[in-house]
């Protein structure tokens, strides 16, 4: 076994020359939306860590774990990767790396404390992590057609602690325009908001944050509306904060914010946080035009600061931006609005899974099951099977 474990990395090895082409040669035959970078990036946190897994690689990249299977399966190809309980580099690899892009630092120089968020939970706070950890576990099963994806307990307190931060908690009107992960509790919970309003589509959500607040005794006001309407009279112009993880897409960011613009006070460096997944480079370009276009600016961002469960598609991860108004703030969309603004809606897509015992399923928004995180929750129509599945086509409808 290990004699032809070692044929095969030799022969792969041998397969092609390397030079500076080569990411552009991997970078093509993936359909990288990122290009060669991205392919580098892959290969240098490899490199840093030695052996790392397929889901590990798209949180420490940023990017899908789709795109990086691909990726990993042509570096494999080429013979510069192996696995081994993971991804690692060959002796080709390693050499390519060192000599033809030059890496050669190991580890990461990140805050091991803080993990590049620039906060942490101090030992004053974990109370409300062991609150959200109970309540987070009473949320009903997320509605995937609405882009729900729940964020884990640590990611809420370390959401309303960055807020607390920078100024917009203490003594502040604070708006959440949709509120899966129950941020609202969590902020709730610091005990030092002027007033907290949560507004979302799902009645299941709002029922339970009522219930959380009534038990807490944090006040907090549920509104059930949905935002493809124009905001209730009695809540434009009257928040101080809004907090907002939107649908994925373009025209979901334009109306969640412009939502939120509406209910701010008007003034300069008002306070809009936003969650929203890491992008190809056309579609964050998009988001900064949609984001300048009406009048706010990028104060901060930070990369990986939410993370989430079932939402593998991004990585189970997400940036946080804090934006702010400018005297030129203005929603880009007003009044009722008819368009699409969900993943589900806006890129249609079919994807093959085979099963472990070979049974194949269809996972999509016109399917019994629509992503494959719901495949999993249910598991496989023939065996029951909760994982193991593998992706073995794709297709736009």
């Amino acid at each position: 076994m290990k004699c032809s474990s070692h044929n095969r990395e030799k022969n792969e090895g041998e397969s092609a020359p390397y030079d500076e082409n080569t990411l552009k040669t991997i970078s093509k035959r993936a359909r990288l939306s990122e290009g060669e970078e991205a392919a580098r990036r892959i290969l240098r946190e490899i490199y840093r860590y030695g052996r790392v897994g397929t889901k590990d690689l798209a949180y420490a990249t940023r990017l899908p774990v789709p795109v990086v299977a691909a990726v990993r399966r042509e570096l494999e190809k080429m013979g510069l990767v192996s696995r081994k309980a993971g991804a690692v580099l060959t002796s080709k690899g390693e050499e390519y790396v060192k000599n033809i892009l030059g890496l050669s630092m190991k580890g990461s120089l990140l805050c091991e404390a803080c993990s590049g968020k620039t906060i942490i939970i101090k030992e004053e706070f974990r109370s409300i992590v062991e609150k959200l950890e109970r309540y987070a576990n009473l949320r009903p099963r997320p509605y995937t057609w609405l882009d729900q994806a729940f964020g884990i307990p640590e990611t809420a307190v370390l959401r309303a602690l960055f807020m607390l931060e920078e100024g917009d908690v203490e003594g502040r009107k604070i708006i959440f325009l949709g509120d899966d992960d129950l941020t609202s509790i969590a902020t709730g919970l610091l005990g030092a908001s002027r007033k907290i309003t949560v507004i979302d589509i799902d009645g299941r959500l709002l029922e339970l944050i009522s219930d959380i607040s009534r038990s807490e005794g944090i006040s907090i006001e549920c509104v059930h509306h949905d935002l493809r309407k124009p905001l209730p009279n009695e809540l434009r112009n009257t928040y101080d904060v809004v907090f907002t993880d939107p649908p994925y897409t373009i025209q979901g960011l334009k109306l969640f914010l412009s939502r939120g613009i509406d209910a701010l006070r008007k003034r300069k460096c008002a306070s809009l946080y936003l969650s929203f997944a890491h992008k190809p480079p056309e579609e964050m370009l998009s988001l900064q035009v949609a984001i300048s276009e009406m009048g706010l600016f990028i104060r901060e961002m930070i990369t990986r600061f939410n993370k989430y469960e079932g939402a593998e598609m991004f990585a189970n991860t997400t940036f946080l931006a804090k934006l702010e108004t400018t005297e030129e703030a203005h929603p880009s969309i007003v009044g009722p609005f008819d368009g699409k603004i969900y993943t589900g809606e806006v890129s249609p897509t079919i994807r093959r899974y085979k099963c472990k015992c070979g049974y194949e399923i269809d996972v999509g928004i016109s399917k019994e099951f629509q992503t494959i995180e719901d495949l999993k929750s249910q598991g496989c129509p023939q065996c029951g099977r909760k994982k193991g599945f593998k992706m073995i086509r794709r297709y736009a409808i």
